[in-house]
């Protein structure tokens, strides 16, 4: 068994953080952003586009990050 590296960590709770931001500003509203081919009005005002999927590609780049770290060659 392997140590968990402190790397990993810091990358899995990015990719954490980054995955929960792709939910609350993409997931949650996307059949909304779909009906409109826009954006979306929610309705605490903020407005959130077909852009929060970015946040998701950013969250699995820090998963892939954390996964190397942990499990990749020194």
């Amino acid at each position: 068994m392997r140590r968990i590296r402190i790397k990993a960590i810091v990358f899995a709770l990015a990719a954490g953080l980054f995955g929960y931001v792709f939910y609350m500003r993409y997931w949650i509203w996307r059949d909304c952003i779909a009906a409109s081919q826009s954006s979306c009005a929610t309705p605490d005002g903020s407005n959130v586009t077909d852009g929060g999927i970015v946040w998701g590609v950013i969250a699995l780049g820090f998963l892939a990050a954390a996964v190397i770290a942990q499990f990749g060659r020194r």
